[in-house]
């Protein structure tokens, strides 16, 4: 990995044990090679979806951003229905 970012494998090193932070443009860099946003390398975020993929399609024309503002725009209770109903449906994938 060091050597794809073009870092010293003692810099990564540091970042990994917390002793520095990288900077922003590496930042980027770390993001993207794991393919994940920069809110979940800075614990902003528990979301591992890359923003890009919200333009990707979810189901028939509807992309995951709009999925995300129906379910946003749900009520609390119809939420919590929704997170029961997907908790069911993964079991029984399994």
């Amino acid at each position: 990995m060091a050597e794809k970012l073009n870092i010293s494998k003692s810099t990564l090193g540091h970042y990994e044990q917390g002793v520095s932070m990288p900077p922003y443009p590496l930042l980027i860099s770390i993001a993207d090679f794991f393919h994940i946003p920069t809110d979940y390398l800075l614990g902003r975020s528990t979301c591992t979806m890359e923003y890009s993929c919200m333009v990707d399609t979810f189901y028939d024309k509807l992309t995951f951003g709009d999925m995300m503002n129906n379910i946003n725009a749900l009520s609390t209770e119809y939420r919590k229905t929704l997170v029961e109903m997907v908790e069911i449906m993964k079991k029984a994938s399994k």
